[in-house]
């Protein structure tokens, strides 16, 4: 038997993946919650053998909690069942823990899939994620602060907003965006702004 720790908050896509988990042979979900605090807790509380897990949660990602479960579990494994498909999230996924990553249109045969993959020691991802992963490049990749910026541009700062909430010159503010331009590969703000959400480095809505 599979033991299984679903986290998830929505509650409709909750119920349909405890109906299709739950209802399938040799899978059991011992324990659900929509909260990544109780996530934690609840996984101390039943050590399943892995758990499926959004990123996009109230309060803690599913990335902290991936980092905090590993923390008490190096061994701790993971299914990520997401909305978020940019070559950026799944990179940041992999590196939290997760073995298997999924986009929230997966079928139930390919989720099942994961969840055995992973239950057996193997890494899943569908053939387009991995086909992203395979085009990142590395040496792109942004500097935290770098990511401060940009993520503060994308809520529509201005360079003195973002500079003000960073503390840091304005001066400093436009070196940086210089350098996020160069790394995607845009020329403006506005660019800038859709490519980050693109690739998952930033979520717009």
């Amino acid at each position: 038997m599979i033991r299984i720790l679903l986290v998830e908050d929505q509650y409709f896509a909750r119920i349909a993946l405890h109906t299709v988990v739950d209802g399938h042979e040799g899978m059991q979900i011992v324990a659900e919650t929509p909260s990544g605090e109780d996530a934690v807790r609840l996984y101390a509380e039943h050590r399943p053998d892995l758990c499926i897990v959004d990123l996009r949660l109230p309060g803690m990602s599913g990335l902290e909690v991936m980092a905090q479960i590993r923390h008490q579990d190096a061994d701790a494994a993971f299914v990520v069942l997401s909305n978020y498909s940019g070559s950026e999230d799944v990179h940041r996924a992999l590196r939290a823990g997760a073995s298997a990553y999924l986009t929230k249109d997966a079928g139930a045969d390919e989720l099942i899939a994961a969840i055995r993959a992973v239950h057996q020691g193997r890494q899943y991802l569908p053939e387009a994620l991995s086909h992203l992963l395979e085009h990142r490049h590395p040496d792109d990749e942004l500097t935290a602060r770098e990511l401060d910026v940009l993520t503060a541009l994308a809520s529509g700062m201005s360079n003195r907003d973002i500079a003000d909430r960073l503390g840091i010159a304005e001066k400093t503010v436009r070196l940086h965006l210089t350098h996020v331009f160069q790394k995607l590969g845009v020329a403006d703000r506005t660019q800038a702004v859709l490519e980050a959400n693109r690739r998952g480095l930033v979520h717009l809505g």
